[in-house]
């Protein structure tokens, strides 16, 4: 969609929201009103003998009752129309470039990833941080999981289906984040707890059958005066056994209900989510796998549903005076465990199923953000031979309006980019990589075409040092680039990207390094991309090499790039002139 047609709905939400919040604030004086009424009915009724005050007041208190459930369906529909503002809002400001607002992902960031580190995989201005849109833990961890945990290629072109899928239902992808955002992410653990409780088969014994009977029946004769005085205290009696056993078991059953209780707002969420993607009509076989388990053997829907009725009559025992009149008269502490219990032996062993799934179709959502916010994406074609190609290729996260696109296609295994400081050696790998993140997670690619390969990514970019471990910066490196050559002899298909190599140590042992290296990754199964400012690399007599370069140009005393790669070794410097510009350096 284009940015003029997300500000169209985007205002036409702003209006709905405003329009519902005006009905709500109507609403809840008309309650006021009528509860006052009622109350002035009562008193009036009872103090000046008056029993028709006690019909109006029956009345009132009737259309109170009616003005309730509607004002609550118009505060339902008022969360619904705020949380479809929120999220057309965040995809007009993922179009304009201002997603770094947006979650980071920093707590899936590991000491030992480096290549999530090197590539801005998650963090402040991340690829996470640009696409995710999932609304539950479980959804953030998988798309995480996605660009972390590398797949091969049958797993990559079943979810690039379903993700293409996904790009061209934008209106489901739509309903699906604006429902997401009904869940609570405070609450949201506590689904995960409902398993917890041991599935054993619950049956309501005939004491919590028959009591509430027996008491309710001796109340209503007690209020007739029938069978005096055994009514009484049967009734009596039947209330203080219930009351009793209801505060001796409080403590237990509030540890239960708790999380159902605290849930009930997301449960609505949930139950609009996978009545979606029950209704759906998927084309992927992907996306049509991930449906049935929402289905069968049982549907999540009416799972869900269930539940949310538990989950509403727990909520009303949180009220004292509720908790007591309910438990003195029905025995409702139990009886609620009761349902539960039932709850869990028929659907509980589904409930993992059904928010793995979610987590699923969420990350994909995810992956399809891209296409559906009009960026200049493609999905790329995989092919099983070690091949990389593509034309105008971008760096994901430089504004749409500054980047700029390169094209290249494999003809050495090794590639050695030289070229001037701040030219865009290092942004380059940093573009060939990232999209080949995306492209293995099964996504779309910054890119007009791309075709590549799986193949395991190493990287050796942001090395740091380690004062703890004694590590320095120069034998971080040579950890990483030993990894790269012990996963070299695995004959498994890898790329492995080295900046500015052997940076820390002196120029001889550099070049030694650098030559090494080179020779141990130049492999039929390895692609290797190495920047440097070391010339000498090459003049190396290595038939896979292949050299490329990026320069500058000058005009009335500035220097310029334009960023583009080019065949060949470079052949100009620029550390003199910005010495001399500085004027660290005299002329």
């Amino acid at each position: 969609m284009t940015k003029q047609q997300f500000l169209e709905l985007y205002q036409q939400a702003m209006h709905l929201t405003k329009h519902l919040k005006k009905q709500s604030n109507l609403l809840s004086m008309i309650r006021f009103g009528l509860s006052i009424m009622v109350i002035v009915d009562l008193l009036i009724g009872y103090f000046q003998n008056k029993p028709f005050l006690y019909i109006l007041a029956l009345l009132s208190l009737m259309i109170f009752m009616i003005i309730v459930v509607y004002h609550q369906h118009i505060q339902d529909k008022l969360r619904v129309s705020k949380a479809r503002e929120d999220i057309l809002n965040d995809h007009i400001q993922r179009i304009d470039n201002k997603w770094d607002v947006f979650e980071d992902g920093k707590e899936f960031i590991k000491d030992d990833d480096y290549r999530s580190y090197d590539l801005d995989i998650f963090g402040k201005h991340s690829l996470y941080q640009m696409i995710n849109i999932c609304f539950t833990q479980l959804g953030r961890a998988r798309l995480a999981m996605y660009f972390t945990c590398q797949k091969g290629h049958n797993q990559i072109k079943e979810r690039q289906e379903a993700v293409k899928e996904l790009s061209q239902h934008i209106d489901f992808v739509f309903h699906i984040q604006t429902y997401g955002k009904l869940i609570s992410k405070q609450n949201e653990k506590f689904i995960h707890q409902f398993i917890q409780l041991p599935k054993q088969e619950k049956t309501i014994s005939l004491y919590f059958m028959l009591c509430p009977i027996m008491t309710c029946i001796a109340l209503l004769f007690a209020m007739f005066s029938l069978f005096d005085p055994y009514s009484y205290i049967i009734g009596e009696v039947g209330i203080v056994i219930q009351l009793g056993y209801a505060f001796i078991r409080m403590m237990h059953h509030n540890s239960i209900f708790e999380p159902i209780a605290k849930l009930h707002k997301s449960l609505k969420g949930y139950y609009r989510i996978f009545e979606l993607i029950e209704n759906e009509n998927f084309e992927s076989e992907y996306l049509k796998t991930l449906q049935k388990k929402l289905i069968k053997p049982k549907h999540s829907t009416l799972g869900i549903a269930h539940l949310s009725k538990i989950s509403q009559s727990v909520t009303y025992r949180q009220n004292i005076f509720a908790f007591v009149l309910l438990n003195a008269l029905f025995s409702f502490d139990h009886i609620q465990l009761y349902r539960y219990q039932r709850w869990l032996l028929e659907y509980g062993q589904y409930l993992e199923s059904w928010i793995d799934t979610l987590a699923e179709i969420e990350a994909c959502m995810s992956l399809s953000v891209t296409s559906i916010d009009q960026f200049d994406v493609c999905i790329p074609t995989i092919k099983e031979d070690i091949s990389l190609s593509f034309q105008n290729m971008r760096h994901p996260l430089i504004h749409t309006k500054k980047v700029v696109g390169n094209s290249w296609s494999l003809t050495g295994y090794t590639n050695i980019i030289t070229g001037s400081n701040m030219s865009g050696k290092t942004t380059f790998m940093r573009t060939i990589a990232l999209n080949l993140i995306l492209a293995y997670a099964g996504g779309f690619v910054f890119a007009d075409e791309m075709t590549c390969s799986f193949m395991n990514i190493y990287t050796s970019m942001r090395v740091k040092d380690n004062v703890e471990e004694g590590i320095s910066t120069f034998y971080g490196e040579l950890l990483r680039i030993k990894e790269m050559i012990d996963q070299s002899q695995d004959d498994q298909p890898m790329i492995c990207f080295i900046d500015e190599i052997f940076k820390g140590t002196n120029s001889l042992d550099r070049f030694a390094g650098a030559k090494a290296t080179i020779e141990a990754l130049s492999l039929p199964h390895c692609l290797l991309f190495m920047t440097t400012h070391d010339f000498e690399l090459c003049q190396m007599s290595n038939s896979s090499i292949q050299n490329y370069h990026f320069d500058e140009y000058y005009e009335n005393g500035k220097i310029y790039f334009d960023y583009h790669i080019k065949n060949g070794q470079s052949k100009s410097t620029n550390g003199q002139f910005l010495l001399k510009q500085l004027g660290i350096l005299k002329e």
